[in-house]
């Protein structure tokens, strides 16, 4: 490790979903404790007891054309654009998600090719040094990726690393 070789943050990028969900659409939802009982509290409750607790009063979810590999390319290309780089010099594109591709007809999780690889095809990087890889972490895992590709320059083996969080949910 070189101590003198700093990390600097050239960009972000993002993608906000377009659909709004407000914490009023769970109010018909069940809701049960760690152990699978149902909770007696009314759902009004328990929205409000979230609310309170975590300041989340609606969230995003993607519209059903829509999978987690999509916005994480929204989001790159957001990114790469405000660098203002060539994507053809990116070292590593990391993609920090929870469970991969799922899609709004197929609830199940895709996870090959890595989501890190669909994105590359997308930005239609060509350059075969480009490694991309998944981190399918869960919430911290974008962080996760931040501290690997600070290692990854620190040591030398990377001058530009991409690092992307994305998790796409639907209504």
């Amino acid at each position: 490790m070189n101590p003198n070789i700093y990390t600097i943050i050239a960009a972000s990028g993002s993608y906000i979903p377009t659909q709004t969900i407000d914490n009023a659409f769970f109010e018909n939802h069940t809701f049960h404790d760690d152990d699978g009982i149902r909770l007696t509290k009314s759902n009004k409750l328990i929205i409000d007891q979230f609310k309170k607790i975590t300041g989340i009063s609606q969230r995003r979810y993607v519209s059903d054309e829509l999978n987690t590999s999509d916005i994480a390319y929204f989001a790159a290309k957001d990114a790469i654009e405000s660098a203002q780089i060539d994507p053809e010099t990116l070292d590593y594109i990391i993609v920090a998600h929870n469970f991969g591709d799922v899609s709004a007809a197929n609830h199940r999780s895709d996870l090959v090719p890595a989501l890190a690889s669909r994105v590359k095809f997308k930005l239609n990087i060509r350059n075969p040094n480009t490694v991309a890889y998944d981190l399918p972490f869960g919430c911290a895992g974008w962080l996760q990726g931040m501290i690997q590709a600070d290692q990854f320059i620190k040591a030398g083996y990377a001058k530009q690393v991409l690092v992307i969080g994305a998790e796409g949910y639907h209504g």
